[in-house]
């Protein structure tokens, strides 16, 4: 007797999506959404209003955008989506209201991603020596 799971024949396929991967660059963006989401979790103070705005503000304008993959479209030619952040986000350095804009992307590439059905992320590269770190 066979335990494996027998295909419905009724199951044309036609109802199911192709699995979509990201490629290499688009895993780094995302990566680097990662590390931006990481430094603002440990320099933004939680009552830093002016700054947890501009990330949210990001998202907001984001919610147009229902397809993950867009988001590395949209990112590419943010420059709106920087005046926002550099408009609400007051006197910082550019590396912040970089990472403030990077973790709105991110929390916006989670939400349409947490149901599970979001591209397939690559595995990290590895060398002679093992997988890399991008980042300190």
């Amino acid at each position: 007797m066979s335990t494996t799971p027998q295909p419905d024949p009724r199951d044309t396929g036609r109802d199911r999506l192709p699995t979509r991967r990201l490629t290499r660059l688009q895993q780094l963006t995302l990566t680097t959404w990662r590390h931006a989401s990481t430094r603002v979790g440990r320099h933004v103070a939680p009552n830093d209003i002016l700054a947890h705005v501009a990330m949210h503000a990001v998202v907001a304008v984001l919610r147009d955008t229902t397809d993950p993959l867009e988001l590395f479209i949209r990112h590419h030619h943010g420059e709106e989506e920087y005046a926002l952040v550099h408009s609400l986000a007051g006197e910082r350095s550019t590396d912040d209201q970089l990472d403030l804009l990077d973790s709105g992307f991110l929390l916006r590439w989670q939400e349409l991603t947490r149901d599970g059905t979001g591209p397939e992320e690559l595995p990290p590269l590895t060398g002679r020596f093992g997988p890399q770190r991008l980042l300190p």
